[in-house]
């Protein structure tokens, strides 16, 4: 079992961490030079005509190049993690990043119809369309409309998260339509074979992102099976729910797993949920919040006997990265993590040095409060305050002693976090002190 002292730990500093998105950002752009090795005559001398569609071979360069280290982010790839400092920074680089392959892709074919406008209209509506001469041609019409489809139904129309989950794997057959246009229309190998390798790379890295993810992880790779042994309802929204394992599971306190449950009344998609309970025994609890279908629906029907698999762990939401005085701000279902942390320290008669504010919109919600008064009689160092929004009003985080000189740990719903990040920073606390977990974001 990994050490659960409250020293840091060496290797999870902050700064260290966030290397990630500069790097991934950087392998699409890395095309630019490439392209600029293949097209040398490209000055602005050419014309109006030329501009267009160099700009045109551009786009689709750089956007072909993000969608595929998209995939490779959505992979949930563990040691890459670390490079971005938890799985919900990385989901958020795959979200900006499949926002610009969006854009990016839309202007491709955009600018090389300008070539038509304004004396052929007709052509530039059929240009867009698979009826082209050449079948690689048509290959990109049908890359083209499936991403306008697919990006619809994830930024416009709303779907159920099982249902959005299973369009969005078809994002792996766009892609490949796309290389097929990329490699098969020119002669690229030819051109640039330094390109062509590295694009050649880029595609096998994106589908084997895809076909790990989308279907040796969710239906041929084994996963490690838990039996739900307890199903505790602390309210008449949250549950908390005991999992047995045939040995130690071990993880860093407040670090999370994507559980499915194999029951069915509830769908098998896999959801993440952090693990409340102490790390290194046969059996984790987790904590859940009826706040959507899924959640709603576990709530309701969720019963013992049921076997679960599990994916982890994921997170690097950890308070041992510091040995100065912290500050816990926790939401909501955001109290998981600091739960972890309390019955981890609780279990190996350590101290912290913390001051919990646990916020809730009334007392009855803090199901948790009498565990963190318990916890605070024993311990010398830690204290816990309750924030009841229908009292005292929200969180401020200008009504906290000294916060510049101390670590803080956030992690509740995204208002609350945005909220506090921004007071902070109106305070001039230093961006290294600042820690937050969006588990909205998955």
């Amino acid at each position: 079992m990994e050490s659960n002292s409250t020293s840091p730990l060496p290797g999870h500093r902050h700064e260290k961490r966030n290397i990630g998105p500069w790097v991934f950002w950087l392998i699409p752009l890395l095309v630019i030079p490439l392209w600029l090795t293949a097209y040398p005559e490209t000055t602005v001398r050419h014309s109006a005509k030329r501009f267009f569609i160099y700009s045109s071979q551009l786009s689709a360069l750089v956007g072909f190049s993000l969608f595929a280290v998209t995939f490779v982010l959505s992979a949930r790839i563990k040691w890459l993690e670390s490079c971005f400092g938890g799985l919900d920074k990385m989901y958020h680089t795959h979200h900006r990043m499949a926002n610009a392959t969006f854009v990016l892709l839309l202007f491709h074919p955009i600018l090389l119809a300008t070539r038509w406008v304004p004396q052929d209209i007709a052509k530039v509506f059929w240009y867009f369309l698979p009826v082209h001469r050449r079948l690689a041609v048509d290959f990109g019409s049908w890359s083209f409309w499936g991403l306008i489809i697919l990006m619809l139904l994830t930024l416009v129309v709303k779907l159920p998260y099982d249902k959005w989950k299973l369009t969005h794997k078809f994002m792996g057959v766009v892609f490949i339509f796309g290389a097929i246009h990329l490699f098969f229309l020119d002669n690229l190998a030819i051109a640039s074979p330094l390109l062509f390798l590295y694009l050649l790379i880029l595609s096998v890295a994106a589908v084997a992102a895809w076909i790990y993810k989308s279907f040796l992880l969710e239906h041929i790779l084994q996963k490690p099976r838990l039996e739900v042994t307890t199903v505790e309802r602390l309210s008449d929204r949250v549950v908390e729910i005991e999992l047995q394992a045939e040995e130690a599971i071990t993880f860093r306190p407040g670090q999370f797993y994507f559980f499915s449950f194999l029951a069915p009344d509830i769908t098998r998609e896999a959801h993440p949920f952090t693990v409340c309970s102490a790390p290194g025994r046969k059996e984790v609890r987790i904590m859940v919040k009826a706040l959507g279908d899924y959640t709603r629906t576990l709530y309701r029907n969720l019963e013992t006997g049921t076997t679960a698999l599990f994916e982890g762990p994921y997170g690097c939401f950890d308070y041992r990265r510091e040995s100065k005085s912290q500050v816990w701000m926790a939401g909501g279902v955001g109290i998981a993590p600091f739960l972890s942390w309390v019955r981890n320290l609780k279990e190996e008669k350590s101290n912290v040095m913390a001051d919990l504010y646990y916020c809730v919109n009334a007392e009855k919600e803090a199901v948790y409060l009498n565990e963190f008064k318990a916890f605070q009689k024993q311990s010398t160092g830690f204290n816990i305050h309750l924030v009841c929004a229908d009292r005292e009003g929200f969180l401020d985080a200008r009504d906290i002693p000294d916060l510049a000189k101390k670590v803080i740990y956030i992690c509740g719903p995204r208002q609350m976090r945005k909220k506090l990040l921004s007071e902070l920073k109106k305070m001039n606390v230093p961006e290294k002190n600042i820690h937050y977990e969006d588990f909205d974001f998955f």
